[in-house]
């Protein structure tokens, strides 16, 4: 008898100093503190699982508000046309930023047809450089000692810009242009070459007040739907109840209207 009770004092302490013992009593980040005698003996132990997400027997609704207005969406129907944010919201001040997009564009075409205009006109002043008719001819300027053509005749074949641009700002070139005072007519033909540069840069102006513009227009888009939503704000109330069904907690949300 005194060697079974030996053996099974054994057996327990083996037990009970094993890993498989240590991670029972460690339990589970969600498990009970363990609860124990006086003595040390172990008395109870409970573990809890629990499981979060949605349930099968929870329902869902979708509620729209009446009047509500989505402030993302205003913002994004201005950014891409100016004024429909503020005309969807319901805000008169759209009208306005549709008014300036509409004169913007429009400036923004007359300044990009008149450079081209002028363009075109600076480029049949000054003609083929290979007639000798032409308003500056290469054979005028070898003839008048300009000196070597290759590089103008290069620029011609490659980067007709560069060509045309020489000719405008190159004293050097001013023998090559027709005329009884050949330096009065490269300076009309830098005239033209100015308002061509003049209406430029006035179509670069105007595209960054196109840009200014939707991005004013974004903004107060999204301010006008904030502004119309926020009485809805006020008038609307999300109510957050919790009742037993079953023995189970249930938990129920709503959106209350005051009146």
């Amino acid at each position: 008898m005194t060697r079974r009770m030996l053996f099974l004092c054994a057996f327990a302490l083996a037990v009970a100093t094993s890993p498989a013992s240590a991670a029972i009593l460690q339990g589970s980040p969600l498990a009970l503190p363990v609860s124990t005698a006086p003595d040390g003996d172990l008395l109870a132990q409970r573990v809890i699982d629990r499981e979060w997400g949605l349930s099968e027997d929870s329902t869902y609704n979708e509620v729209d508000v009446p009047g509500w207005k989505s402030e993302g969406g205003a913002m994004a129907l201005s950014a891409l046309v100016p004024g429909t944010g503020q005309l969807y919201v319901g805000a008169k001040s759209g009208w306005a930023f549709l008014l300036l997009e509409t004169a913007g564009w429009v400036q923004h075409e007359l300044a990009s047809n008149a450079a081209a205009d002028h363009d075109q006109e600076a480029q049949a002043f000054v003609g083929n450089p290979y007639d000798s008719t032409a308003g500056w001819s290469l054979s005028r300027y070898e003839s008048s000692g300009g000196g070597d053509t290759d590089y103008l005749e290069r620029l011609w074949v490659g980067d007709r810009e560069a060509y045309y641009r020489a000719l405008e700002t190159d004293p050097a070139y001013v023998v090559g242009f027709t005329g009884p005072s050949p330096g009065s007519t490269q300076q009309e033909y830098a005239g033209m070459r100015d308002q061509r540069d003049d209406k430029l840069k006035m179509e670069r102006r105007i595209e960054v007040l196109l840009w200014l513009n939707h991005v004013v227009a974004a903004v107060d888009a999204f301010r006008a739907a904030r502004i119309h939503n926020l009485p809805l704000r006020q008038q609307y109330q999300l109510r957050v109840s919790q009742k037993y069904r079953r023995g189970n907690p249930e938990a129920r949300v709503a959106v209350v209207r005051r009146f």
